[in-house]
Order: structure tokens, then C-alpha cells, then sequence
């Protein structure tokens, strides 16, 4: 089976089953310059869980394909969670089994490793015990490292004690805030169970220290219902703290709604464009994938791509703002074909690498190349990320950042998580294991934007500071992100007249 063909069937079988971005090459995208055979689905759901979690440990010891980059010790995570999962299968405990493959692959820093739960019931149980009280309210840190209190949910503890949205929180239980925030392990609680996200059965790693921090400060405002923390903030205005006590009520997860940084939209292929009021084009792309049609290279979106580029050529619009905040990824032809309508130019996107099952090494399959559109855009463009942004949704902010006249802009960066998805392992209990066992290089055969020692994805070339009102008009739901696009683009229109 060729590359392009194994890459379409493993994103049909992952898009419609989980919701996780991938890498894709589609029919219609050049050929590579080598053939190769992807590595087989290991089904272990007939093994043992020790036996199973063993053969997993060896399968990805051989084809994750960041070991190296990433510096993961197989034999030391082996050896750190063998005697937890053997232990949960004497006690025939199947909660403590799911929590220590959580905590396993958490430790793979990585947006592509995730685990799936066919039946979504355990890692709601385990979320419900470990956090499902909260305190009612949502955290943010600034960028001077303060403490804020980003939002207060009506009628919750927070609220009753008269925490106002802006709040500084000094110290949460017997230390500093900041350093309450640094001691939560997102390892250890399945919480995607309790969130609105698109897939709450599927548990995807962190890549980045940002995002991981953001994360933890999403956690630190819950706990098992009833427990009680004490607390010492001040309200806005205020020039003394306070000391109250709060106790974690049942909230059914709502905090998480409060604030989310990496937020994603509905699952779907849709495309948006307009001209806004300001005069400038805005496109925005939620995936590089047709949830339609995922057998093949997403012919629709690319209509829609050029209908609207087309669009705001016509209309001679000064400059475009491409939304990309939580794309989800999918075929890295058509993230390269976005780009192609930006740029007269033929440039290098990208190289993969990916793991062969014939001799067990990892093999160069050719270039891919950003190729001129029609028509072509050559004004200003601001691109929106997130660190919800993934996998092929990353190329394009990496194209745009080096661009002339063009900016990236967001709080923070991308997810970190460049590779090429595709390997799954299918665990006793119905979990589902993905992982990438393909990397994309440069042309020096460098490793390209998956993180490394927490660093990684594409950061923003104009980075929306994190203070007291940008927080807390971001969790009123004004699009600060775009008040900024259009700011840097009123500003580059200036320049060039």
C-alpha cells in the first residue's frame, strides 16, 4: 500500500472515530519520492493488562517517532508503571489500570498521543471523584505574574463570598497562587470527561509548558466535591486582602466553560469567509479535512479557500485575517495549498519521516512543496492561533510568520504537535491508544515545531498581552484576538501608503 493511501485510511478511521487532528497526504498531492509499510494496529484486547501495557511499551519504544527529539526513556516509564498496572490487575481494579495509562502517556509530551475510551464511563467516574466539586471561579495568570480571578460563576461559592471577576488571588491554601498553580498534575486526572470539549472520551498529552500551564490553572479551581480550601484575595478597587474559606460543590464541570485559552470550535469542515466592517477579508478554517468526504483530498474546502481569496481580491480588500485558532489539522496538501494563494513563490513545506515496518527504521518519503494559487493575495495577513491550533493547522502560521506584511497573532502559540499521526494500539477494556509514527523535517532534516524540552508549535509574532482587562474581555467572549488583527493590520495599511 502506498503512503498517500495508508495516511487517507488511518485519517478516515481517526477523524470520524475520535476527533484528533492528523497529518495527511491526500490522492491528488505529489507523489513521494519513496514507498514504504506503516506499521500494523496492534489489537491487544485479548492479553492480560500487564502483558498487554508490556507489548504496547516495546511497540512504541520502536515507532513513536519522537524518541530521540524528545528524549523519552522507555525502559525507565516501563519500569515506573509496570508494578502500577500489574498491581491494578491483581486487584482486578479497573479505574487505577485507566489512571495509570493516563499517567503513563501524560508523560509523553505530545498532542498526538492520546487515549480513548470506548466506554467513557471510567474516566468520568475517576474525573467526578477527583475534581467534580468547584469552587466557582476561573483562573488567569498575567504577564506580570499575578494571580486573576477571570470569571465567577453565578450563584457558586465564589460568588456568595463576593469574589469579583478581576480578583487577585494571593495565596490559595497555605502557599502563593503562583506556586498552587505549579503543583497540579495533569497526568493524574482524566478531566476532558467533565469539559464540553468535542470528544470528552478521548484524553490527548500537552506538548507545550504554556499550555500545560494553562491547563493546571483550569484544575486548580476543583477538587472532590466538599473539600475546602482557604483562600486570601483582594477585589478590584480594594486595597486590603481577605482570607475566606471555600468548599467544592457539584457544579457538573462548569468552571471549565468559564475560560479556555486553547478552545476549539464544533468539529467540522466548515468553511467561513466575509469582508468586515474595517474593509478587510476574514477566512476562517476549522479543520484541513472534509468530514464529508475523508477518503480523499478535500476538494470542497479548497473551493471554498479560493472562492475566497478570490473574493477579497475583487473586492480589493487591504488585508486578510485567516482564523486558525483550534484547527484541528488534517490533510498537509491542503495547508500548503492555503498558503500557495498567499505567495508567488514556490517554497519548501515540509519533509516526512516516517517509521517502516520492513527493516524497523525511519524513512525520508520526499518534500512537499507550497505551490503558487490563483489567484494570489500579496497584502497584509494576520493569522489567529490558539494553543487548541494542531498538526497541519500549524504549517500555515509557520509560512505566515516568515512572510512580509504578515503577522501571527494570539495569547499564546500553537499546540507543539507537528507529526504525523496514524499508529493505534487497542488496549484491554476497549482503550485506544494514538500515537505518530511519522515526523516532519526540514530541509536539513531538522525536526520541524513538534516541542522539545516543553518548546515548541509556532508563537505569535505579535503576542496579545495577558493583563487584568485583555483577560477579562476574553472571558466576557469579546473577540480580543481579532480586535488585535485588525489593529496590526490597520496599522501595516498605514505603512504602506
Amino acid at each position: 500500500m502506498t503512503f498517500r493511501k495508508i495516511i487517507v485510511a488511518v485519517i478516515v478511521v481517526f477523524l470520524s472515530l475520535i476527533g484528533l487532528s492528523t497529518k495527511a497526504y491526500p490522492e491528488s498531492a505529489q507523489e513521494p519520492e519513496a514507498d514504504f509499510t506503516a506499521p500494523d494496529r496492534a489489537d491487544y484486547t485479548d492479553l492480560g493488562w500487564t502483558e498487554a501495557f508490556a507489548a504496547a511499551n516495546d511497540k512504541l519504544s520502536r515507532e513513536y517517532a519522537f524518541t530521540d527529539w524528545k528524549r523519552i526513556d522507555w525502559s525507565t516509564l516501563f519500569a515506573r508503571y509496570l508494578p502500577l498496572i500489574r498491581h491494578a490487575e491483581t486487584l482486578h481494579d479497573e479505574k487505577a489500570y485507566y489512571s495509570y495509562l493516563h499517567e503513563y502517556l501524560f508523560s509523553i509530551p505530545d498532542g498526538h498521543i492520546s487515549l480513548t475510551a470506548g466506554d467513557p464511563s471510567i474516566p468520568l467516574s475517576i474525573s467526578r471523584e477527583l475534581i467534580g466539586g468547584g469552587y466557582g471561579l476561573a483562573l488567569a495568570e498575567t504577564d506580570d505574574h499575578r494571580v486573576v480571578v477571570a470569571a465567577v460563576l453565578p450563584g457558586g461559592p465564589a460568588s456568595r463570598f463576593g469574589i469579583l471577576a478581576g480578583a487577585e488571588i494571593a495565596r490559595w491554601g497555605d502557599v502563593p497562587a503562583v506556586e498552587a498553580i505549579g503543583r497540579i498534575d495533569i497526568g493524574r486526572v482524566p478531566y476532558r470527561a467533565l469539559t464540553s470539549d468535542v470528544s470528552p472520551n478521548v484524553e490527548s498529552s500537552i506538548a507545550t509548558t504554556e499550555h500545560y500551564r494553562l491547563e493546571q490553572a483550569r484544575l486548580l479551581v476543583r477538587a472532590p466535591v466538599n473539600t475546602h480550601i482557604e483562600i486570601v484575595f483582594r477585589n478590584p478597587g480594594s486595597a486590603e486582602f481577605r482570607r475566606i474559606g471555600l468548599t467544592a460543590e457539584e457544579d457538573g464541570g462548569k468552571t471549565f466553560s468559564l475560560l479556555n485559552f486553547a478552545v476549539r470550535p464544533d468539529f467540522t469542515g466548515k468553511v467561513d469567509f466575509r469582508i468586515l466592517p474595517e474593509g478587510y477579508g476574514y477566512l476562517r478554517l476549522r479543520a484541513f479535512a472534509d468530514l464529508d468526504d475523508m477518503s480523499a483530498y478535500p476538494e470542497k474546502i479548497y473551493r471554498r479557500i479560493r472562492e475566497a481569496v478570490s473574493t477579497f481580491v475583487a473586492a480589493d480588500v487591504p488585508g486578510v485575517i485567516i482564523d486558525l485558532r483550534g484547527n484541528y489539522g488534517g490533510f498537509d496538501q491542503l495547508a500548503a495549498d492555503l498558503c500557495g494563494f498567499f505567495t508567488s513563490s514556490k517554497t519548501f513545506f515540509e519533509s516526512p519521516v516516517m517509521y517502516d515496518k520492513r527493516d524497523g527504521t525511519f524513512l525520508s518519503l520526499g518534500d512537499l512543496y507550497i505551490t503558487p494559487q490563483e489567484p494570489c493575495f500579496s497584502g497584509p495577513v494576520a493569522v489567529l492561533i490558539n494553543p487548541g491550533t494542531k498538526s497541519s493547522g500549524e504549517g500555515p502560521p509557520a509560512f505566515f510568520a516568515k512572510r512580509p506584511s504578515s503577522c501571527v497573532i494570539g495569547f499564546h502559540g500553537t499546540n507543539g504537535s507537528f507529526g504525523l499521526a496514524g499508529g493505534e494500539i487497542v488496549m484491554p477494556g476497549g482503550y485506544t491508544i494514538a500515537y505518530p509514527y511519522g515526523r516532519s523535517v526540514d530541509q536539513d532534516g531538522q525536526i520541524r515545531l513538534d516541542s522539545r524540552d516543553g518548546v515548541g508549535g509556532v508563537l505569535p509574532t505579535r503576542r496579545i498581552p495577558k493583563t487584568v482587562p485583555t483577560i477579562l474581555a476574553y472571558a466576557a467572549h469579546e473577540d480580543v484576538e481579532l480586535g488585535y488583527a485588525v489593529d496590526f493590520l490597520n496599522g501595516a495599511t498605514v505603512s504602506a501608503r
